[in-house]
């Protein structure tokens, strides 16, 4: 089975696949985007056809293309590899699925049968009579219900996971791995979900991931909402409720409705806009944003009327904006949230989903009907307002048509705003700085390694031309193990004329393959001279060895004199080494 996974590796095109998934464009003998996998403005992600690897050198994500179809989209090792697979026509072998594989597909299975279970009580069982009517109060008709699963979960402890348990024969380990079942601090084990309508959480592929649970009185104390923790198959980070259930509606409008819950996305289904979604958690990530792009360029926000959810599209914006999504936002001036709307008056809701407006105008719009531009005060809170998310737009041509229109607003000279989006600009790094110096501070790769790393990446990138010189550079000079150890290996490869670099890396310990992306993929530049950059290298390479050897030296002569041995060797070692500088 070994052998078909790197068959399907090697037959399977990286660079197709993760294009689909990140803007890829070309750059030497790579190719470069801007990482799925953390915020960055400057593209440091790294994709080599040649070694059939990724590799991001902002955040350190690299590895094969299973790897990457694991963490970008979710899928186990097997579900990947099957993917890949089927695209490239190669029929695999009976495969006993790894431990990892069988626990992920069991709590799948898992969350299957009780999305089933709390169906079957709404649909047709006694207990769910009240949740009928309250969906009913909330004209939730049965289409609905249908279209996005809809279950309920009576006001049971062990309603749910005696089913499971009992009659399923899962454990009761398992339906606390997925989130279903709460253990008591006295070892009990009982249902997290009670009285509630259940709304399935469904990844993009349609797989089942979790739960959302609503309660049904207004005189609880309990929250209003509860959600499955973050378990090994659901991460809110990354979960639109919706996407799947409205994946074709999405495609067909080139444009997906962003709403805050899911009684906002299915009263709005019901109302005929149904290229929508809600995000999970409290505010809009990356990966949701990153989701969204997959699909479509275009997204509508219409998050709920109070400061918190127009507080929370400005962030939003700011997430999407590195993603070249167009943003629109709905104005909702009546108070209400979207569900609302869309149930009291659909027509009045696709009316205003039609007429959304660049959050940019909307930005400045409302700032300037919450404050009176004609006073200072009024001006200075419309800027504090506006300026900080116009210094998130990238495209010029943009900005400077809100630069524009903004200091037509505050009658001020355009030069004003450009001034103080460079004060913001200049603030925000000020701060990003300070976070990343502390955050790094201890850390840092140090100049020996550095370098040591810049040496290997010259010769695994430019071999033809260096490869006659790898003799310059002795492995004892080397301090970073990984490194050396590379080295070795490369001063005893024997087909030198024929070097490749994936024949090579497949020679190596797989502990040794993460060094070889990283300085492989390394981006230098192809106008450089590769033997006179290796020249250099090699002698400030020895230069740091030598001067690391003199200093061990002189703390050893220091010892000896100390305890009265004798130093002339030691002496005599430390003068030929400084020699070596003097000659250097």
């Amino acid at each position: 089975m070994n052998d078909q996974v790197e068959q399907v590796k090697q037959k399977v095109d990286i660079v197709e696949i993760i294009g689909e998934r990140v803007a890829l464009k070309k750059a030497g003998r790579h190719f470069k985007g801007l990482c799925p996998f953390h915020s960055e403005k400057s593209p440091s992600f790294i994709v080599s056809p040649e070694r059939q690897s990724f590799k991001c050198f902002g955040c350190q994500e690299g590895g094969d293309v299973i790897s990457f179809l694991q963490k970008y989209d979710g899928y186990s090792f097997l579900e990947a590899l099957e993917l890949l697979a089927k695209r490239v026509g190669i029929t695999l072998e009976s495969y006993r699925p790894s431990s990892q594989d069988t626990y992920r597909r069991r709590l799948q299975e898992i969350l299957s049968l009780a999305s089933e279970y709390y169906q079957y009580l709404l649909a047709k069982h006694e207990r769910g009579e009240e949740a009928r009517e309250y969906l009913k109060s909330r004209g939730i008709g049965g289409e609905a219900i249908s279209q996005f699963y809809l279950g309920f979960a009576p006001n049971q402890w062990r309603s749910v996971s005696d089913y499971l348990v009992k009659k399923k024969g899962y454990g009761e380990e398992e339906l606390l791995a997925v989130g279903l079942t709460i253990r008591s601090e006295a070892g009990r084990y009982y249902d997290r979900f009670r009285g509630r309508i259940m709304f399935p959480l469904k990844d993009h592929k349609g797989v089942g991931v979790g739960f959302s649970g609503r309660t049904l009185s207004k005189e609880t104390t309990e929250a209003k909402y509860i959600n499955s923790p973050e378990t090994i198959l659901y991460s809110k980070s990354r979960m639109l409720y919706g996407l799947w259930e409205n994946r074709e509606y999405i495609r067909k409008e080139k444009t997906i409705v962003l709403v805050e819950g899911e009684l906002d996305v299915i009263p709005s289904w019901q109302a005929g806009v149904r290229h929508v979604v809600a995000i999970k958690g409290s505010a809009f990530t990356e990966g949701q944003a990153q989701l969204m792009a997959r699909y479509c360029p275009n997204v509508i926000m219409s998050l709920d009327a109070d400061p918190a959810g127009q507080e929370a599209i400005k962030r939003a914006v700011i997430v999407a904006e590195q993603l070249d999504l167009s943003i629109r936002v709905v104005q909702i001036t009546e108070g209400k949230d979207p569900g609302e709307v869309a149930t009291s008056n659909p027509r009045r809701w696709r009316e205003m989903i039609k007429g959304s407006v660049l959050f940019w105008d909307y930005l400045i719009e409302s700032a300037c009907r919450a404050n009176d531009a004609k006073t200072g005060i009024g001006a200075k809170n419309i800027a504090a307002e506006v300026i900080p998310a116009l210094s998130q737009i990238t495209n010029s041509v943009v900005r400077a048509h809100y630069v524009s229109e903004l200091a037509k607003r505050l009658s001020v000279p355009e030069e004003s705003i450009y001034s103080e989006i460079e004060r913001s600009i200049k603030r925000k790094t000020l701060n990003s700085l300070k976070q990343t110096i502390g955050g790094i501070e201890g850390g840092r790769m140090g100049r020996r390694e550095e370098v040591e790393k810049y040496a290997l990446s010259l010769v695994l990138q430019f071999y033809p031309k260096i490869g006659i010189h790898l003799g310059k550079l002795k492995v004892g000079w080397l301090e970073t193990a990984g490194v050396a150890k590379i080295f070795e290996q490369l001063q005893a490869w024997e087909a030198k004329s024929e070097f490749k670099i994936q024949a090579f890396s497949l020679s190596l310990p797989a502990e040794l393959q993460p060094t070889v992306d990283e300085t492989y993929l390394k981006d230098l530049s192809e106008t450089i001279d590769p033997e006179r950059e290796w020249g250099k290298i090699v002698g400030e390479i020895k230069e740091m060895y030598v001067r690391d050897e003199l200093k061990k030296l002189t703390q050893a002569i220091t010892m000896a004199e100390k305890k009265g041995d004798p130093i002339e060797e030691l002496q005599a070692k430390f003068a030929s080494l400084s020699g070596i500088l003097r000659l250097e």
